[in-house]
């Protein structure tokens, strides 16, 4: 009945308008009456649109030929203006409902966009005022899931590999295993977002399957039915997916953030143990290694077997006076320590590195590569020769017994372009970014620090160190920079 009520108006008015102009001619014929059906066929078109206005425009040409056209009472076209009159209702029919049918779409949908950028707008509110992404991702859910299409709308963080529902709902763990997948080859499943429009792909049309749409750092799993889902609600989900790989991009930075200073309280508390250690171990090491130098004198009285043994805790008394040294060092290089630098000459350097070490390097065949006119760096002389003792002694723990360990130097570019290379194995590849991290070290015994010092020492100058693999064995390349030249008096 509600369809058929547009078409019974039209015939009715058309009846009404007849019977008007029947009543006007009993008094005094008026020409021109017939622009009332004209009128009528207006309304019905910007009323019902094309179908109404039609049929409206008919009906007017049928009644007003019967009973105001000669001859009356027949339905006979006795002329072209006749048929003029019934071509231009038809027009003005069709003309009428094509824009009044473009007008009602062009305001349906400029009403439907407000409606969509309202609810967008107030859900975008809410949810990035809202402190916790979490809450602000259940309203989310919560506002996708009131489309009619969409049956389900949930959001899974994937943090390092391992899926989390985080809003929408509980997952079962093949889902969250699924949505894992597409997170990790960033492929979607069974829906797709392209410049702003979804598309949904419906691979098995009896069953309700999930889409999964991997985002920054989640995946969005929806539930959404085809055959309701319309232009304006695939709109409105696209939006709403946009909104929730910002809030997967605030909750990123979000842990970023945290975690960042987790590890800036972590580095704070590292530092202060580390430099507070080192000043106490100090003091009593040096008292140990001054009582086991008394003990091993012949003054002392001790057997050979007792000096040996006194000879094996001083050398281990050693090393650990030279860790705690490393540490108190590391500790100062991370605290910002002023460097005291001054022009040096950089085989002096290696000079007083090679004695320091030439008990340990007494097994092995150093190798000293240096061009006589090489110019003089300007660094902290202790610094940088803690720099080469610290690599000459890692070359001595990897180099075998009477293995070549060679040190060389050319300037470059304003800088001297120092290396340490050794006989030995090879480096692993995947170790040669992490090998000068703090503590990590590749020795049974080893501490850690040696090789991370050197990196904040050259660093600390202004240049720079890496490691190598070449044919007979590692090579440690490290940069100082040159000390610069006087000028000339009267040049």
């Amino acid at each position: 009945m509600r369809r058929l009520a547009p078409y019974a108006i039209a015939i009715g008015g058309v009846i009404g308008i007849t019977a008007v102009i029947w009543l006007v001619n009993l008094r005094a014929p008026v020409s021109g009456m017939s622009a009332m059906y004209l009128l009528l066929v207006l309304w019905l078109g910007a009323r019902w649109g094309r179908w109404p206005a039609v049929v409206g425009s008919v009906a007017a040409f049928v009644l007003y030929d019967f009973f105001f056209v000669p001859p009356v009472g027949t339905l006979s076209v006795n002329g072209p203006a006749e048929v003029l009159e019934l071509v231009v209702l038809l027009a003005v029919a069709l003309v009428t409902s094509q824009l009044a049918g473009s007008l009602r779409r062009a305001r349906a949908s400029a009403e439907a966009l407000t409606r969509e950028s309202r609810a967008l707008y107030e859900v975008a509110t809410q949810a990035l005022r809202s402190q916790e992404v979490t809450v602000a991702m259940a309203m989310l859910c919560e506002r996708g899931t009131e489309l009619r299409s969409v049956g389900r709308f949930a959001l899974v963080a994937v943090d390092s590999g391992l899926p989390s529902a985080l809003a929408g709902g509980d997952l079962s763990a093949a889902e969250l295993k699924q949505a894992a997948w597409s997170h990790e080859n960033g492929r979607p499943i069974r829906i797709s977002v392209r410049a702003g429009a979804v598309t949904l792909v419906r691979t098995n049309p009896g069953a309700a399957e999930p889409a999964y749409l991997p985002l920054a750092s989640g995946v969005a799993v929806l539930q959404v039915d085809a055959e309701l889902a319309g232009p304006d609600e695939l709109r409105m989900l696209a939006a709403l997916i946009g909104l929730a790989d910002l809030l997967f991009d605030r909750r990123r930075a979000a842990l970023e953030s945290e975690r960042a200073r987790g590890l800036e309280s972590s580095d704070r508390l590292k530092t202060a143990i580390l430099s507070s250690l080192s000043h106490e171990l100090k003091s009593p090491i040096a008292s140990l290694r001054a009582g086991l130098t008394a003990l091993a004198s012949p003054q002392a009285g001790l057997q050979a077997d007792q000096r040996e043994l006194l000879v094996d805790l001083d050398r281990q008394a050693t090393r650990l006076d030279r860790m705690v040294g490393d540490l108190l060092a590391l500790s100062r290089l991370e605290a910002g320590l002023e460097l005291d630098k001054e022009a040096q000459n950089f085989a002096d350097l290696v000079a007083g590195a090679t004695r320091q070490l030439r008990g340990e390097l007494a097994g092995n065949r150093l190798v000293v590569e240096l061009p006589d006119d090489l110019p003089p760096v300007e660094v902290d002389e202790v610094q940088a020769g803690r720099v080469l003792a610290n690599l000459l002694e890692n070359a001595h723990e990897w180099a075998p017994l009477n293995g070549v360990i060679e040190v060389g130097a050319v300037p470059r570019s304003g800088m001297l372009e120092a290396w340490v290379e050794n006989e030995g194995p090879p480096i692993a590849t995947a170790d040669l970014d992490r090998i000068f991290d703090t503590f990590w070290t590749r020795r049974a015994r080893g501490s850690g620090l040696g090789l991370a010092i050197c990196k904040r020492v050259v660093e600390a100058h202004g240049g720079r160190i890496s490691a190598e693999n070449r044919r007979r064995g590692p090579r440690f390349t490290f940069t100082f920079p040159l000390a610069p030249v006087p000028a000339v008096p009267g040049s």
